[in-house]
């Protein structure tokens, strides 16, 4: 064996005790993650059509925010959860003048068919089977249903519009709405989807949207969220003319209407109508995106705007905005955080702690001893006249405070007492250093016989 080997093997043999400690000893606070989430909230909102906007179609202005088959829903941790399913928006100008109504009469009078869920409450499920024909100024719906259920971990909704139009400037045909929420705390899980779909909308009676179908989706497992978000369009027509919709606006598709023409005139052809009628259009990109905490899914939809100058007599002056097929999902969470464990603390004593008797010293007498005066303890000499002095009691003798116990080590899950330890630590030095040492000694004299004998 050369010195450099036997140096390497005393190396070894000196860094194995660090190898053990590491493998042996592990932090008590090392502990996994739990799972689940300590807080989650998940909203949605699904309409076939939602109008924004004033008509003068009938003679004056109306404002107008309605919508057809609308869904709103949430749901979150606290455990809370919220369902309204609306076959037919009226708007904030129709709610407002209802409100006043039932207030004057003090009864509902004028009501919003609907569905509604809450929890906890006690309605925690509704469900509309069919709504009547109606109309309020411009506005005119006919047929719908609606259902909502709501519970602790989960939320959905269901919405149906038959028709809605507005006088002059657009209607829709058969639409639906369905929005569905669930979670699972406790495994750390969520899934929102939502989806929508309009079967025909005509706006200014030049532009015709069919079959617009808007699906999205979040799904959430711990720290990964996966959005979805998409928009089909089944067919657009302007003015009979097949186009492609996009978020630059309109682009002829198909067979040109005139014979003849190539697909850039009958672009500039389709683009001329819809600029006749006021009328501008194009889709709204949409939105995905997730972090480790939370995710958006938004399919955008189809933004159509009508914009009309006001004729004789205040007919039109139109300035409406349309969206068709919108979606949109959010969803929030927070994983749960490991629990402190903190030492168990000693009990509080239920009654005070008896305390030592305190021994009084014996009364003493001062003894005087005759002597000079001014030089007491000198005999023969008079006491000096004035107070007893006392003698000074002897000083109380305090005890030694109690020796601590050794320190102990916990190594691999037993307990080892400081000698132990330093005697095994010892051993080891000795080994690991007395070994080379000794190995050195040894090719030592070996060299030195061999130079003898040489």
């Amino acid at each position: 064996m050369t010195p450099a080997i036997g140096a390497r093997l005393a190396l070894l043999a000196a860094a194995l005790p660090l190898v053990v400690g590491v493998v042996a000893v592990r932090p008590a606070g090392a502990q996994p993650a739990p799972a689940g989430y300590d807080s989650y909230s998940l909203s949605a909102l699904a309409s076939g059509v939602r109008t924004n906007g004033v008509v003068g179609a009938s003679g004056g202005l109306a404002t107008l925010d309605t919508g057809s088959a609308s869904v709103r829903a949430r749901l979150d941790s606290s455990p809370s959860a919220a369902v309204l399913s609306v076959p037919y928006e009226p708007g904030t100008l129709f709610r407002t003048a209802a409100g006043q109504v039932n207030a004057g009469a003090g009864s509902v009078v004028l009501d919003v068919p609907d569905a509604e869920a809450q929890f906890p409450g006690s309605q925690t499920s509704g469900e509309l089977t069919t709504v009547p024909p109606a109309q309020g100024g411009p506005v005119s719906s006919r047929g719908g249903s609606a259902t909502a259920a709501a519970s602790a971990v989960s939320a959905a909704g269901e919405a149906t519009g038959e028709s809605l139009t507005v006088q002059g400037a657009f209607e829709t045909g058969a639409s639906t709405s369905e929005v569905s929420l669930e979670a699972n705390g406790p495994e750390g899980r969520t899934v929102s989807t939502a989806r929508t779909t309009v079967s025909r909308v005509l706006v200014a009676g030049v532009l015709e949207l069919r079959d617009v179908v808007a699906t999205a989706a979040i799904t959430a497992t711990g720290d990964t969220h996966v959005p979805v978000a998409s928009l089909v369009i089944g067919r657009a027509l302007v003015a009979g003319q097949t186009v492609e919709l996009s978020e630059q606006g309109v682009t002829a598709a198909g067979t040109p209407l005139v014979p003849g023409q190539s697909i850039k005139d009958a672009t500039a052809a389709a683009n001329s109508v819809l600029v006749a009628a006021g009328v501008t259009v194009r889709t709204l990109g949409g939105v995905r995106e997730a972090d480790a905490r939370s995710a958006t899914a938004d399919t955008g939809g189809v933004a159509v705007t009508v914009t009309t100058a006001t004729g004789p007599g205040g007919v039109g002056g139109d300035e409406l905005a349309v969206l068709v097929g919108g979606v949109v999902l959010t969803a929030v969470d927070a994983p749960r955080v490991p629990a402190v464990v903190l030492p168990p603390r000693a009990p509080l004593p239920t009654a005070p702690a008896a305390l030592p008797p305190v021994s009084t010293p014996p009364d003493s007498a001062s003894t005087f001893v005759p002597g000079n005066p001014g030089i007491p303890g000198i005999p023969g000499t008079p006491a000096i006249p004035g107070p007893a002095v006392p003698v000074e009691a002897a000083a109380p003798v305090v005890a030694a405070p109690p020796t601590a116990a050794p320190a102990s080590f916990v190594v691999a899950g037993r307990r080892l007492s400081a000698s132990v330890v330093l005697a095994a630590f010892g051993g080891w030095q000795f080994l690991s250093l007395g070994t080379a040492t000794l190995y050195a000694v040894v090719d030592r004299r070996r060299r030195a016989t061999l130079g003898l004998l040489a």
